[in-house]
């Protein structure tokens, strides 16, 4: 099963933790950009391969997430990517005209949220996705020895059974390059994916894994 991504304003932080939790409860999976570090080139790369990775994206709107340029990318970018976008209002403001023809769930009544409306729309999104295909792994071809030797060595440890994400201070560190070289050199597999782990670290992993 993928992921649900969760698009919001830092200021409601208190909140998406509580949604987290309730989400990990029925049994999802829950991605969140925790760090905060939002802006520059990495930052959107990870943010694009995690959305990209998910059935839903839930948007949690404030007037603070509506004035969001960060925001409004992560929920464009899933709309134009053709991820289920849910808008979860959880402070009284005026939505977007994109998001006015979705159908909103109306979290601003703190003693009466509607979670049993919101977990049956995140399963049948989860269910209406298309069975992945399982291709051959895609032959990479990389003429500098140094980097192919490094990238062998990473592949290895990328396949470990016992593990679906690696850390890239890991990978480095098996293939004897800097951290920056690991993502440099990854990035010849398309079928490699980056993200952010809970130590605040870089990680990746296969797709399919």
């Amino acid at each position: 099963m993928s992921h649900i991504f969760v698009s919001y304003n830092q200021d409601d932080s208190d909140f998406v933790e509580i949604l987290r939790n309730k989400l990990v409860q029925e049994g999802f999976k829950v991605w969140i950009d925790t760090d905060g570090l939002r802006g520059g080139e990495e930052w959107r790369k990870s943010i694009d391969q995690a959305i990209k990775e998910a059935f839903a994206l839930i948007v949690v709107i404030t007037p603070e997430a509506k004035a969001s340029e960060y925001v409004t990318y992560e929920w464009a970018f899933a709309a134009g990517a053709e991820i289920k976008v849910i808008p979860l209002l959880l402070k009284r403001t005026s939505l977007h005209p994109r998001l006015e023809s979705l159908q909103y769930l109306d979290f601003t009544h703190r003693q009466n949220r509607p979670w049993d409306k919101l977990f049956p729309v995140l399963s049948e999104a989860d269910a209406s996705q298309p069975e992945v295909e399982k291709n051959n792994p895609k032959k990479v071809e990389i003429e500098n020895k140094r980097e192919r030797n490094a990238y062998e060595r990473m592949i290895k440890a990328l396949r470990d059974e016992n593990w679906t994400w690696r850390s890239i201070h890991t990978l480095s560190a098996a293939a004897g390059v800097s951290e920056e070289e690991a993502i440099e050199i990854l990035r010849y597999n398309p079928d490699i994916v980056f993200s952010i782990g809970k130590s605040k670290r870089k990680i990746a992993k296969l797709k399919n894994r």
